[in-house]
C-alpha cells in the first residue's frame, strides 16, 4: 500500500464513487501492487484514498462478490487476489457475448450512435504522441466509450446486464496496463477496433462478430499475462 493519498474522486462518466474505487482496486489487486493476503481496513483505505467509508465499504462488499477478498468482521478484508486462469474463463464468456452484441448493432446502429463509435478512437489516435499517462487517460475513455456504444446500440437489456456483470469482474479497461509502453500492442489494439467499426458500419454482423470476439480473446490473454507475470504465476494456456 502506498503512503500518500490516492485522493479518488468521481470519473464524470456515471460511475459512482464505490465503482471508481473497485476499479482502482482491482487494478492494484491483479498487478500484484497490493499483495494476495493483505488485509484491506476501511478507515486506512479512506485516508489512503482521500473519501470517506462509505464507498470504501460498498467497494469491499463489491470485491467480495467478486472473489477478490474475503470480509472478516471487525477485521476488514482480506486480498484472495485472481489468477491467470480465473482472467481467461471470464474472458471466455465476454469474448462470446461481446461479439453477439456486435452483430446485433451492424443492424441496430443509428447514426448518433456511429459518430460515437468512430469518433472515440479518432480521438485516442489523436493522443498516441503524449505521454504515457495522457495515452492512459484517453485509452480508457474512448475504449470504454467504444464497447459501451455498440452494447447499447444492440438494445438487448439482457444482454447488456450480464456483459456489465462480468465487467464488474474484469473491467476491459485493465487491459492498458499490459500494453504500456508496448506502442505495436497500442497499434495492434486500435487496429483490431477499427476493424470492428467497419464490420459494423458495413452491416457485417457475422464479420462484426468473429473480429470481437477475436479481438477480446486477445486482449483476456494479454491481461492474463501480464497478471501472471506479476504474480511470478507459470502462464497459463
Amino acid at each position: 500500500m502506498s503512503d500518500g493519498a490516492i485522493l479518488i474522486r468521481d470519473s464524470g462518466n456515471g460511475e459512482s464513487l464505490s465503482d471508481v474505487v473497485v476499479a482502482n482496486l482491482q487494478r492494484r489487486i491483479l498487478s500484484g501492487e497490493i499483495p494476495i493476503g493483505t488485509w484491506l481496513r476501511h478507515g486506512a483505505l479512506a485516508e489512503e484514498l482521500g473519501i470517506s467509508r462509505t464507498p470504501v465499504r460498498e467497494a469491499l462488499r463489491i470485491l467480495a462478490a467478486q472473489g477478490l477478498v474475503t470480509i472478516a468482521p471487525n477485521r476488514g478484508a482480506q486480498v484472495n487476489g485472481q489468477s491467470g486462469q480465473d482472467i481467461r474463463e471470464i474472458g471466455e464468456v465476454r469474448a462470446e457475448l461481446e461479439g453477439f452484441a456486435s452483430e446485433l448493432a451492424a443492424d441496430r446502429m443509428d447514426d448518433a450512435q456511429i459518430k460515437r463509435m468512430t469518433g472515440s478512437w479518432e480521438t485516442f489516435r489523436e493522443s498516441l504522441g503524449g505521454s504515457p499517462s495522457e495515452q492512459a487517460e484517453q485509452w480508457a475513455v474512448s475504449n470504454e466509450e467504444f464497447h459501451s456504444v455498440i452494447l447499447e446500440a444492440a438494445r438487448n437489456p439482457y444482454l447488456s446486464l450480464t456483459i456489465n456483470e462480468l465487467r464488474r469482474r474484469l473491467p476491459h479497461n485493465l487491459s492498458f496496463a499490459a500494453y504500456a509502453g508496448n506502442s505495436r500492442l497500442i497499434t495492434r489494439n486500435l487496429k483490431e477496433h477499427e476493424a470492428i467499426a467497419d464490420a459494423i458500419l458495413s452491416q457485417d454482423g457475422p464479420r462484426a462478430r468473429r473480429l470481437m470476439a477475436a479481438h477480446i480473446r486477445t486482449s483476456i490473454d494479454a491481461t492474463a499475462r501480464w497478471v501472471e507475470q506479476a504474480a511470478g504465476e507459470t502462464p497459463g494456456r
